[in-house]
């Protein structure tokens, strides 16, 4: 190595190194921390940031290390880091198709490029979804000298920013599409950036077409080839309006519906929205006929935690089927209410109607009425092993895991007829617990392993008309350190988070709640996360403000509101749950 080529690497060492202090890693361990809930988006955090465009004369090194400090600038732009680019790489530069997040970096100086090593890498699409995570990876720049100045010339099409950063600046929030049966909207949870270009990011992501699997996982509305222009603004009342190109001619007033179906659960996550006002191609797209100012609440059909679910609790007393709220549980009058059928474990339809539960044996699944006294039981399911409480999706499916010693099987019920699911990373394995999403996209199941649990998830390709065609590859959820290896329950925190349930010490029990798309870190939410004792179970239903418990033989914690004091279960009553 050349004297020039070392000096420029010891500059670049110490510019690059300067640039990462006081950076925070993204958390992976320790207690969860409950934010302010219902911030105003424009309410971005820190102080605005205009970073230095390039100076005359400067190396190689203060180049490379100035367009990663440009990528910085907040609010969000490219406009300065553009600048430390070739004239032919400014103009090609995509920064929006990817971003690539980091906790720590190295370099490596050549000739006419700089190598940087990059430590707990995240990669993130153009509509902000998570991918995946890497140890390390390398980002290679070249350089060439124009007009005199070093520039960048090799540079890769996404925006390359510090993990501590992308937490201040991008918020995570969902985008809703439909199921392929379109009956119920699905989220997808992604990071879009804060501030003013809260609302815009959101809607350039629903615009995005689902490809490949993703297309029998959900579906959109939105035309191929819409677009929308650079921003969506929202006036003094609150109405966000939202100028899309397109055909107007190509929607029909079931697409106009699905359509703000889509738009409104999407944007009703910026809280300075109050209405969405919709054009395509120059055309107001109404409501069902109604007004072009179309509310927040349109679309409440589709919603994805069920429309008209129950919020009671369900349970058994000595065998027998109660519900009401967690104090106040009666018996149900439905035949499984009334007479002793031996039952173990209960799952409820989300409209709260009927009722599957396991026998004692383990082997069987009965369906009843809940509040029809006259109503048949029904043998759905026999000649199991060791069943799980089963559970119910939107379209009324009840899902089943039969834990079979460690050989576990998947099955549905749909219409009285039991059909075993293969799915690739849990079917065969020792499967302790399974739950399926409200909206019957997404599919988790803790896996136990010789010497730790692990949590995965997978999502359920299905058909228009319903029919399960297969699953996706399952993905591991990134489990923090701390705390026992083995899982106690999981239940559902949000229709994109699930809550883990384990130990801490011998003496504490510890809840933590993750993203089901593997994203890491762990969600913020509110509710204890750390109790005294060891609890056994978490009842919480994916739901806005529910009340989430955790049980520990009768002893009942309330995590949602921890000031509360909740009285102890009665003697007898087990397998308490919500509808779902």
């Amino acid at each position: 190595m050349n004297a020039r080529a070392r000096g420029v690497r010891a500059v670049l060492v110490v510019a690059v190194c300067g640039l990462l202090a006081g950076c925070v890693q993204m958390p992976t361990s320790g207690p969860v921390v409950e934010p302010p809930v219902s911030a105003d988006v424009d309410d971005a955090p820190g102080i605005s940031f205009d970073p230095r465009p390039p100076q005359a004369g400067e190396t190689p090194a203060e180049i490379v290390a100035g367009f990663l400090e440009a990528m910085k600038a907040t609010p969000i732009s490219t406009t300065v880091a553009r600048q430390f680019l070739s004239r032919d790489a400014a103009e090609g530069w995509t920064p929006e198709r990817q971003i690539i997040t980091y906790a720590e970096l190295g370099t490596e100086q050549g000739e006419s490029s700089v190598r940087i090593p990059m430590t707990d890498v995240n990669l993130y699409d153009d509509r902000g979804a998570w991918q995946r995570t890497r140890a390390s990876r390398d980002l290679d720049l070249g350089l060439v000298e124009e007009d005199g100045e070093w520039r960048i010339d090799e540079v890769p099409d996404a925006l390359v920013v510090p993990d501590s950063w992308f937490d201040d600046w991008y918020e995570r929030v969902s985008l809703y599409f439909f199921d392929p049966t379109s009956q119920v909207l699905v989220p997808e949870p992604v990071f879009v950036p804060r501030g003013e270009q809260f609302a815009s990011s959101l809607v350039r992501g629903l615009l995005a077409q689902p490809t490949g699997e993703s297309a029998d996982v959900a579906r959109t509305y939105f035309p191929p080839g819409t677009t929308h222009g650079l921003s969506v603004p929202i006036n003094a009342a609150g109405i966000a309006e939202v100028s899309l190109s397109g055909d107007p001619d190509s929607v029909d007033d079931q697409t106009a519906r699905r359509m703000l179906a889509q738009l409104t659960w999407t944007l009703r996550q910026d809280a300075s929205i109050r209405a969405v006002q919709l054009s395509i191609g120059g055309r107001m797209i109404s409501y069902q006929g109604g007004s072009t100012q179309v509310g927040l609440d349109a679309g409440s059909a589709y919603d994805p935690s069920g429309p008209g679910t129950t919020r009671s609790l369900y349970a058994l007393d000595r065998n027998r089927v109660i519900a009401g709220d967690i104090g106040q549980l009666e018996p149900t009058v439905g035949p499984l209410g009334a007479t002793d059928y031996g039952l173990r474990s209960i799952g409820v339809s989300l409209a709260g109607t009927r009722v599957a539960a396991v026998t004692g044996d383990g082997t069987q699944v009965v369906v009843a009425p809940i509040d029809a006294p006259e109503g048949d039981v029904a043998t759905v399911l026999s000649g199991a092993v060791d069943l799980a409480a089963p559970t119910f999706d939107a379209r009324d499916r009840i899902w089943v895991l039969d834990r079979a010693a460690g050989r576990s099987r998947v099955l549905t019920v749909v219409d009285g007829v039991a059909r075993e699911q293969v799915v690739p990373g849990v079917t065969g394995r020792s499967v302790t617990k399974l739950l399926v999403s409200r909206d019957g996209t997404r599919l988790v199941a803790v896996v136990r392993g010789a010497s730790a649990d692990r949590i995965v998830a997978t999502r359920v390709r299905q058909a228009s008309d319903g029919a399960v065609l297969g699953f996706t590859p399952v993905r591991t959820l990134p489990l923090p350190a701390e705390g026992s290896t083995r899982i106690r329950d999981v239940a559902w925190r949000s229709p994109t988070t699930v809550s883990v349930l384990g130990d801490i010490t011998d003496d504490f029990s510890q809840v933590r709640t993750l993203s089901v798309d593997g994203a890491p870190g762990l969600i913020a939410t509110g509710g204890t996360t750390r109790l005294r004792g060891r609890f056994r179970a978490l009842v919480s239903a994916p739901v806005e403000d529910p009340e989430v418990f955790a049980l520990g033989g009768r002893e009942v914690s309330d995590l949602s509101r921890p000031e509360r004091t909740v009285p102890d279960l009665p003697p007898g009553v087990t397998s308490v749950t919500y509808a779902g």
